[in-house]
């Protein structure tokens, strides 16, 4: 019996087990027809939806980019009253889902280094401008005095990779550390 679903409902659910095939098997080792099987649709479905398994594998890296910037992204782009409130409303987002990620096994599987720059390159690209306007906003309304907008916000998107990707420390003191270099580069 055919399960008829809304495109982007089985295009969601072809990337989900794909990506926790990649992540069981390696993403070589997988094939289409793997993961055909594993949504239990012909392989000519997933063809429908994605040319290769590397298309399917990008569309599930910027839906996955975008789930987890998403928050920040939100936080961003409310008028808080102070620095402060936007840097704890941040903190708390990011300790609350740090590893938590729908495909965090996957990208901080070991071996998977490569996967895991593309997709910190995919995050950071994409939470940039919001950085940005979110720096110009606030230096219209007095809370900030930053001359370059664009090199601030790319210096604090690309410089917090490092941290926020380091293992060894936990989700407070990533938090701690960025939160810290951000308010240098700020005031």
């Amino acid at each position: 019996m055919r399960i008829s679903k809304e495109p982007e409902v089985r295009k969601r659910e072809i990337a989900d087990n794909a990506m926790r095939l990649f992540c069981e098997k390696g993403y070589e080792a997988t094939s289409m027809k793997d993961i055909a099987r594993a949504v239990h649709v012909v392989p000519g479905l997933c063809y429908n939806y994605f040319k290769s398994k590397y298309e399917l594998y990008e569309y599930a890296l910027t839906l996955y980019a975008e789930e987890c910037i998403s928050p920040i992204i939100e936080i961003l782009q409310r008028d808080e009253e102070s620095l402060n409130v936007y840097y704890q409303k941040i903190v708390d987002a990011f300790i609350r889902n740090d590893g938590k990620e729908k495909y965090h096994d996957f990208f901080h599987k070991d071996g998977n280094q490569l996967f895991h720059k593309q997709l910190e390159i995919k995050m950071n690209d994409k939470v940039q401008p919001y950085i940005k306007e979110f720096i110009v906003r606030l230096n219209r309304n007095g809370q900030l005095n930053v001359k370059d907008p664009e090199s601030i916000s790319k210096f604090i998107v690309y410089g917090q990779s490092p941290i926020i990707n380091d293992d060894s420390l936990t989700a407070e003191e990533k938090a701690d550390k960025v939160i810290s270099v951000i308010n240098l580069l700020l005031n």
